[in-house]
């Protein structure tokens, strides 16, 4: 239930962020350089924290810290959440599909998920980024901008991140299409979308909500990691791994502002994963059996 409120908090504060800058309540792109020392350090402890700035604010630019942990909270939870529910959603359908029909549909499937496995969605990010990221442009008539990179990850996340959903919808299918309503579903005559959609997928949601909850914090955690190779969202537009990238430089002279970012990935990743094992545990009561 902790877990479930820091979730909740955090959800709230990623929708209310873009309000928040709109009307200049978070100032996260204003410059106060006025806040720097010499060194251009934070004048003061804690990062200069005061009334109007109560994370202080970052070293060499002297923007305020919480607006930019703040607003970083949004890009990073949109790109898990678009990347968590594109990867649950394509791993569905192969999954049913492949469960349901069985024989060769099922091995050419199950051979397409474990060839895909074999590639590392994050060498993959790497290796696709300059083509990537071209073709997103291409394709959407966007420039290479915080939008067009956020697109690019969460494709390619997506993409690479279906296999897991796969395969545990594929077990489950396997055991629901025995049951007497499938079987009375076929022989009424249902055609095979019907089947899929309307008579086994309703069956399937406690398991994928879980792996929504479970896939979340591993897109945090994985875009915090690509923003520290450079292929994520790219400053000025702050996310939690860019500031976190940032705030690398300043560990030994300004060591708050390095903690807040890690802490607070920290925090969100581990409310989530706890989110998703009790989810897990309240959904299956025979799980722990």
């Amino acid at each position: 239930m902790v877990s479930l409120i820091v979730v909740i908090l955090v959800v709230v504060a990623a929708v209310l962020a873009p309000l928040l800058v709109r009307f200049g309540v978070l100032e996260p792109f204003k410059f106060h350089q006025d806040l720097l020392d010499a060194n251009a350090l934070p004048v003061g402890g804690w990062s200069g924290a005061s009334a109007d700035h109560p994370l202080g604010v970052e070293p060499g630019t002297g923007r305020d810290a919480m607006s930019r942990f703040w607003y970083g909270i949004t890009f990073s939870l949109m790109i898990a959440l678009v990347a968590a529910t594109l990867s649950v959603v394509i791993g569905a359908i192969i999954g049913i599909v492949a469960g349901f029909s069985g024989g060769w549909v099922d091995a050419i499937l199950s051979r397409f998920t474990d060839l895909t496995l074999s590639f590392p969605a994050t060498l993959m990010l790497l290796a696709l980024s300059s083509l990537g990221l071209k073709l997103v442009q291409q394709v959407t008539g966007l420039p290479n901008g915080p939008l067009a990179q956020g697109i690019y990850c969460t494709v390619v996340l997506a993409i690479f991140g279906w296999t897991s959903t796969a395969r545990v919808v594929r077990g489950q299918v396997l055991s629901i299409k025995q049951r007497e309503f499938v079987e009375a579903a076929i022989v009424l005559g249902a055609s095979k979308p019907r089947l899929y959609f309307k008579e086994i997928l309703p069956n399937l949601w406690a398991p994928l909500l879980v792996l929504v909850t479970l896939m979340m914090p591993a897109y945090i955690s994985a875009e915090a990691a690509l923003s520290y190779l450079q292929v994520s969202v790219k400053p000025p537009t702050p996310t939690l791994g860019n500031v976190l990238y940032d705030s690398l430089k300043y560990a030994q002279t300004d060591p708050f502002y390095f903690f807040m970012p890690a802490i607070l990935i920290a925090t969100i990743v581990i409310s989530f994963n706890l989110l998703g094992d009790g989810l897990r545990d309240a959904l299956d009561p025979k799980g722990d059996r």
